[in-house]
């Protein structure tokens, strides 16, 4: 029998990154060198039915029913997807430590649902190749979403800015600028995906979408061109937070205050309510970060972040032989 330990880090991530609307996400790593994201630890279990145990900063916001978590559906449908592949998955004791905010546009469930997948895994020694596990991923990640989008998945799981093509699991890496610094903000407030999505129109003007997709265009061909300065102009969204924004208390009054402080974008994380700031200057990453903490949070819940670019994304963090008595 399996005595193994096995732990797996998943980092945070932000969706859209303004420009890239469901198409660009990147990931994050706290220059203080603080976990933000979500850690599952696998250990042998009774062998008849999986068992969840959740812990965690956040582990309050989470359904009491083990059931209804995303991490025990990401057991079970794993166990079902390598059926077949010469592999015998015996059900396992996962521990969930909940450490980012649930419906905070921070990727919290994509962030478990890496975690867990990864973990999976690797325990049972990669049954499935990449393709297929990102695939999975976007498959658990859209049954709470409503659709398939990758712009939190992949970061989470390979690290740094990905351009993920949205309703598939295609998705490139692209460049991040080595200056830049994004500040992120959580409030301390939730804001559910669904109702995110749903204020934001069908449909959109021709001239909007033409000029979007240009800016998106020239932010990718400025990125590549190592011009970090006009890559930052490009960082607007007409899509999404024109809708999202009254939605988001404080968002506009800071927009406003941090523009004017220097900073090169500001921006709604994934679909809110967290607010990110790009910056090239690490005392302006700090003046941002205590403006923010000041004026933007809600409770003592919120947070404020100065985050570089994760490059490694989902890992393994311990492993280990269960000690015997």
């Amino acid at each position: 029998m399996n005595d193994k330990t096995l732990t797996v880090f998943a980092p945070a991530s932000t969706g859209n990154l303004s420009v890239g609307f469901d198409a660009l996400g990147l990931a994050l790593a706290p220059m203080d060198g603080t976990l933000l994201g979500d850690i599952v630890e696998l250990k042998p279990g009774n062998g008849k039915d999986w068992l969840l145990e959740v812990s965690g900063p956040f582990a309050h916001a989470l359904p009491e029913d083990p059931e209804q978590n995303i991490v025990l559906t990401c057991c079970r449908r794993f166990q079902e997807e390598v059926k077949g592949a010469d592999t015998h998955v015996m059900p396992l004791e996962v521990r969930l430590n909940k450490r980012l905010p649930v419906g905070s546009g921070l990727g919290s469930s994509a962030a478990s649902v890496v975690a867990a997948l990864v973990g999976l895994n690797q325990y049972f020694d990669r049954p499935l190749n990449r393709h297929k596990l990102l695939a999975l991923m976007a498959e658990m990640e859209g049954s709470i979403s409503g659709g398939v989008h990758l712009d939190n998945i992949a970061p989470s799981l390979m690290g740094g800015l990905r351009l993920c093509v949205p309703g598939s699991s295609t998705q490139y890496s692209l460049p991040w600028p080595g200056t830049w610094r994004i500040v992120v903000a959580w409030p301390g407030t939730q804001l559910n995906t669904r109702e995110a999505r749903s204020v934001v129109p069908d449909s959109i003007p021709r001239e909007t979408a033409v000029a979007q997709a240009a800016r998106f265009a020239r932010f990718i061909h400025e990125l590549h061109s190592g011009d970090a300065t006009h890559a930052a102009e490009c960082l607007v969204d007409e899509i999404a937070e024109p809708y999202r924004a009254g939605l988001l208390a404080g968002f506009a009054e800071a927009r406003e205050a941090l523009l004017e402080m220097g900073v090169l974008a500001v921006g709604i994380s994934g679909s809110g309510p967290t607010l990110f700031a790009i910056v090239d200057d690490q005392r302006l990453a700090e003046r941002t970060l205590t403006w923010l903490r000041v004026n933007y949070l809600q409770n003592e819940q919120g947070f404020v972040h100065v985050c570089r670019a994760d490059l490694e994304g989902a890992r393994v963090v311990g492993r280990g032989k269960v000690m015997q008595a």
